[in-house]
């Protein structure tokens, strides 16, 4: 193998620089380097990765890899930096499974193995957010959440509306939510629910009776999604400083009607972090400049997506993808870290393959997806990335590690999660 078997701690995402001046504190412990061949490979020293600065990260695996796994050991090790580092950071994860509530439990299954790495069961700080409609019947089955979030209304434009419905300029419907929502902002300003934009659409003179009625269904319709409000959940109390919040979008899976919701709700999140995260970077600057502390009122974020490629895919157009990729593009500089997850490569966007700086990959057996992914090969790399995956050991767990910061590559055993695994595979025979 020529993978990089250096003895001391392996600290990725890390300038020299910054590991001189830092060393290990703000650092995430992921796992161990594999230091010999075979299905049982003699482990060696720890890898540990950046959470301090702005990343790009991309974790990727096929079906039952682990890739769901990992992200959740990188989630439990933000809940265990220490409060310094932890208060200046706000953790928002984007559940589209709902598998990370379970991380409110310890993983008393896996003490055994946990005691082999020197750690121990327990169960993770998270705040478990869902769609104010659906709180009540989460409660109702006792599903641990803390609280129901929405979207104020007046935050949607009309093309989130259309994006919503399925609707296009050239639809009469597309057209007359248009008009609507430029007369709401002109009578009401940027408190309106969806009571007055149906209001406004019976009141419309251009459009004819049926076009009207068929928009009425239509925002009735997102009226019970128990979502859309006057108010609005504020973003500083999504993003609130030493928080890891679970964003939990499972319930729009395959909802009839609300396939675009899950869109709405991650551009909307990402667009207000990101407006907020800029003026907030300024703040920072001038105490900065002046010899003060540089610090703001809204922490840094680092916001976690499964199945990302479904907010940022490569084939077609999203809301969600207009907003992502400019957290791509120029995130770093105001302070906005994306770690993106997904069992189809092949299927994200380009940009994401290009700007990636931490690369976290299970198993992959899919040409399509091995093939996305060779496109991170960069020049220090001495063989294909389907050549390392032909060296990785078939059991759960092993991944490869491509740094960029260090230009190093390792194969790594991801350290047993603290927390209980929710992404487990459902079977017939019972524990």
């Amino acid at each position: 193998m020529s993978f990089d078997l250096s003895s001391k701690n392996a600290v990725i995402g890390r300038t020299e620089e910054d590991i001189l001046k830092y060393g290990e504190k703000g650092t995430a412990f992921l796992g161990k380097v594999v230091m010999s061949s075979g299905e049982h490979p003699v482990l060696g020293t720890k890898i540990l990765m950046d959470v301090a600065r702005p990343h790009l990260i991309l974790v990727v695996g096929k079906r039952g890899s682990g890739k769901s796994y990992s992200m959740g050991i990188i989630i439990e090790e933000f809940a265990k930096q220490p409060i310094e580092i932890r208060n200046r950071l706000s953790v928002i994860v984007i559940d589209t499974v709902g598998i990370f509530w379970t991380m409110k439990i310890a993983n008393t299954k896996e003490e055994p193995e946990l005691a082999e790495w020197n750690l121990a069961s327990e169960k993770i700080d998270v705040r478990v957010m869902v769609p104010q409609g659906q709180f009540d019947f989460y409660k109702k089955n006792n599903l641990p959440v803390d609280s129901g979030f929405t979207i104020k209304v007046s935050d949607l434009q009309a093309l989130e509306w259309m994006a919503l419905f399925e609707l296009t300029w050239k639809d009469s419907e597309g057209i007359l939510i248009t008009r609507v929502v430029e007369k709401a902002q002109e009578v009401f300003g940027t408190y309106y629910g969806i009571d007055e934009l149906i209001q406004l659409t019976e009141k419309d003179v251009d459009a004819d009776a049926l076009t009207k009625s068929a928009l009425k269904n239509r925002l009735n319709l997102a009226k019970s999604f128990g979502l859309f409000e006057k108010e609005g959940t504020r973003i500083k109390d999504i993003a609130a400083p030493g928080k890891i919040t679970i964003i939990d979008v499972s319930s729009y899976r395959q909802a009839i009607g609300m396939q675009g919701t899950r869109d709405i709700i991650v551009a909307l999140l990402g667009k207000k972090l990101f407006e907020e995260r800029m003026l907030q970077r300024k703040v920072e600057e001038i105490k900065s400049i002046s010899g003060q502390k540089s610090e703001s009122d809204m922490p840094i974020v680092w916001m976690l997506i499964d199945e990302a490629h479904m907010f940022m895919p490569k084939d077609y157009d999203s809301l969600a993808l207009k907003v992502l990729l400019e957290w791509v593009r120029v995130g770093r500089q105001p302070g906005l870290s994306l770690l993106l997850a997904t069992q189809r490569p092949g299927k994200l966007h380009d940009d994401v393959i290009s700007q990636t700086d931490l690369f976290i990959s299970n198993r992959l057996t899919a040409q399509e997806d091995i093939e996305a992914v060779s496109r991170l090969k960069p020049s220090y790399l001495h063989q294909d990335l389907d050549k390392y995956y032909g060296e990785m050991p078939r059991g759960k767990g092993y991944a490869i590690i491509l740094d960029d910061n260090s230009e190093r590559l390792w194969l790594m055993k991801m350290r047993p999660r603290l927390s209980w695994d929710g992404g487990k595979t459902a079977k017939v025979f019972p524990d």
